[in-house]
């Protein structure tokens, strides 16, 4: 996975926010599509942000840059710090530029504001983006009602690289498609036509008895800060998002979750099965914050526990992760399992089920493919 999806490559600043603006674009927010295709311009033309990013001049694609400053920036605004940026901003009541003045006026505001803050940028710029975005929640739940129906047990649910642990509850969201519904019907999330295409997941109701994520640096949502997190990393001009993470806290605060501080290898290595229950391991765009190192022990660690599994202690991997060209749209849902596979997959095949957008809806469901490695990847 790692070498195909061009984690570990360092392209350059402009080229990264290149690269963000582009699918900016493509995944619905015109505001930071512009603000990241100006930012290119200006580390292209040795613009004031050349000596302020200085530090992160040779990051990984992986690192995800950008989308670290685009965090910053919303958060000085969230923290009511940048007051003439709030302007532009409709998380905060602004409103979006919609032409070539107000675009440059926007731009010209939000470097304001990070060379302003520049002594925090350091702060604000050390960890990775916590989008933890409800909408993905639409795929595990599919994904989980697959396992439902594959091996018919209670299920444990470990998600390596939790952040704040969100999607922990994903079982819990309600998510409508053409002629039904799914999930918890008194959701305070609600995925409105989360699902398309066919066949759709079969209609087995997962049972959930374990919800447990693991994260390097965990988001507490319980504090202010935690949610303060979380939201700057929503695009500022996508509301629905803002109000499904609203959502999203509402339901964390009503069912409970474990999150510990723990290295995704670690955490792996120290899980056990348990007789009568499915181990479900999941991750959502996490694999490209790790090295080849860490992404091969983690996939070996993965296969070991798979190694111990039986009829009565299944162990299933479901993975949305990157697998093709940096930033494209289409985020496919693999799963592996043993001592098989769902979808009538081998012991540890892997099984393509389903494509989805970056922010996780819709999610576009489709006959299992097995998957193959060595193949290009086609969105």
């Amino acid at each position: 996975m790692s070498g195909q999806a061009g984690y570990d490559e360092r392209p350059g600043l402009a080229a990264a926010f290149e690269a963000q603006s582009r699918a900016s674009h493509d995944n619905g927010s015109p505001l930071y599509a512009a603000l990241c295709r100006s930012a290119a311009l200006d580390l292209a033309a040795g613009g004031r942000l050349v000596e302020l990013l200085a530090p992160w001049s040779d990051a990984r694609n992986g690192d995800m840059v950008p989308l670290r400053v685009l965090g910053a920036a919303h958060r000085l605004v969230l923290e009511r710090r940048a007051p003439a940026l709030a302007l532009w901003f409709p998380s905060v009541g602004g409103e979006a530029p919609v032409d070539g003045a107000g675009r440059s006026a926007c731009f010209a505001a939000w470097v304001d504001a990070l060379v302003d803050h520049r002594d925090r940028l350091p702060e604000l710029l050390a960890g990775p983006p916590q989008t933890n975005d409800p909408g993905r929640s639409a795929v595990l739940l599919g994904g989980l009602q697959h396992v439902a129906s594959a091996y018919g047990l209670p299920i444990r649910v470990h998600e390596l690289g939790t952040s704040a642990g969100l999607l922990l509850r994903s079982d819990l969201v309600r998510v409508t498609f053409p002629g039904g519904e799914a999930g918890a019907l008194s959701s305070p999330v609600v995925l409105e036509d989360a699902w398309v295409g066919d066949p759709l997941p079969p209609a087995a109701r997962p049972e959930v008895v374990e919800r447990v994520g693991c994260d390097r640096d965990p988001v507490d949502v319980g504090t202010v800060e935690g949610r303060l997190l979380l939201t700057s990393y929503v695009w500022p001009d996508q509301r629905d998002r803002l109000e499904l993470l609203r959502g999203g806290l509402q339901l964390a605060a009503e069912n409970p979750a474990t999150v510990v501080r723990a290295d995704v290898v670690d955490h792996l290595e120290s899980l056990e099965l348990q007789e009568g229950s499915v181990l479900v391991l999941w991750n959502s765009s996490v694999w490209l914050y790790l090295d080849d190192e860490q992404r091969a022990r983690a996939d070996a660690a993965i296969e070991a526990l798979g190694a111990q599994a039986s009829a009565t202690t299944p162990v299933v991997h479901l993975s949305r992760e990157f697998l093709g060209e940096r930033l494209r749209r289409s985020f496919p849902l693999a799963a592996r399992g043993w001592p098989h596979g769902p979808a009538g997959a081998a012991a540890g095949q892997g099984v393509l089920l389903a494509d989805s957008p970056p922010h996780g809806i819709p999610v576009r469901w489709h006959p299992p493919v097995l998957e193959d490695p060595s193949a290009p990847f086609q969105p």
